[in-house]
């Protein structure tokens, strides 16, 4: 029965790098089961073949974002929607810690209780594209945000 194992993850691993063109290492990652209910209920409207699937494409889509982030430069402004959850104070304690550190970038802010579930804050910033997008990973890495969303739009300077 062993055997048959092996030999059969073989084959997994065979047929995998030949339609993927590499070995797909495994991760294992934490989700609440909120959380693995949408992404399913996603995979199955998109048509997605598995979770895998719809995981590396999102994936993806974040790093795409991020290289193309890698080439703004300049003075540019953004508006930056935050959504938390509405019993997350931590996380409203932490967002203003974070809008004061970055006072020079952040012009306005608005905290809006979206229902008793959801907390809305809306950021609009000026500054340098590399501070800016700084501004907005630290958003984005703290623990009890559920969704981060920006425009960037570059401020040219006009000719005289």
């Amino acid at each position: 029965m062993l055997r048959r194992g092996r030999f059969l993850i073989r084959i997994i691993n065979y047929f995998t790098n030949v339609y993927y063109g590499d070995y797909l290492p495994i991760v294992s990652i934490s989700l609440t089961s909120d959380l693995l209910k949408k992404i399913d209920a996603f995979m199955r409207e998109r048509s997605y073949s598995s979770r895998s699937e719809a995981i590396r494409d999102a994936i993806r889509d974040l790093l795409s974002e991020f290289e193309l982030s890698r080439f703004e430069t300049g003075r540019v402004t953004a508006t930056i929607t935050v959504i938390s959850g509405h019993d997350r104070h931590d996380v409203d304690e932490r967002l203003m810690r974070l809008r004061h550190e970055h006072d020079e970038i952040v012009s306005s802010n608005m905290h809006i209780h979206l229902g008793k579930t959801y907390c809305l804050e809306v950021f609009i910033t000026e500054g340098e594209a590399e501070k800016v997008l700084g501004f907005i990973s630290r958003i984005r890495a703290m623990r009890g945000i559920q969704q981060v969303k920006y425009t960037i739009i570059p401020l040219v300077a006009e000719k005289s």
